[in-house]
């Protein structure tokens, strides 16, 4: 399952990007189901700004590796592709997924290297069998409300590895 998922974002990438056309060698994946489970979603995708890039969160001192940001529906986004056998038609069946999404749109609004401030976010959760991807829209409303989420997880977080190391030193 990661290899397959290593692979989507591969093709996606490849799509995506400028040149945006597919290696030979990726011509299996044009024809996989996930590639043709995105391929509805992939035509409200515009102005690509950044394709699996690192970010830092200056302030907060986390980082991640994000795999989109580009205009949805004329929304500029933080994109996040996921693959899955499942169904999952609503945000809630992704889980923590949208902490994750939100995680990086802080990111990218604190990181020096991006010369742009991102407000929405957007997971797209494709399936094996190729059936219509549920992409799940975050607006601004929705990520303010899981980014007070992720400050409480990441702040859990914090004071777990602080004891954790308080404890290495005794």
């Amino acid at each position: 399952m990661f290899l397959q998922g290593k692979q989507f974002h591969g093709a996606l990438e490849s799509i995506l990007s400028p040149q945006g056309n597919l290696k030979e060698r990726d011509e299996s994946l044009l024809e996989s189901g996930y590639v043709q489970s995105v391929q509805h979603v992939l035509k409200d995708i515009s102005g690509v700004r950044a394709l699996e890039s690192a970010v830092k969160h200056e302030t907060l001192q986390y980082v991640g590796l994000l795999d989109c940001v580009a205009d949805y529906q004329g929304k500029l986004c933080v994109i996040d592709w996921k693959t899955s056998e499942k169904p999952k038609p609503f945000i809630r069946n992704t889980f923590d997924n949208p902490l994750q999404v939100v995680a990086y749109v802080g990111a990218v609004n604190h990181d020096a290297n991006y010369s742009f401030q991102v407000q929405c976010g957007l997971i797209v959760v494709a399936y094996k069998d190729g059936s219509p991807a549920h992409p799940h829209f975050m607006d601004a409303e929705l990520c303010s409300q899981y980014w007070a989420k992720w400050l409480l997880r990441l702040e859990e977080y914090t004071k777990k590895e602080k004891s954790q190391n308080i404890q290495k030193l005794d």
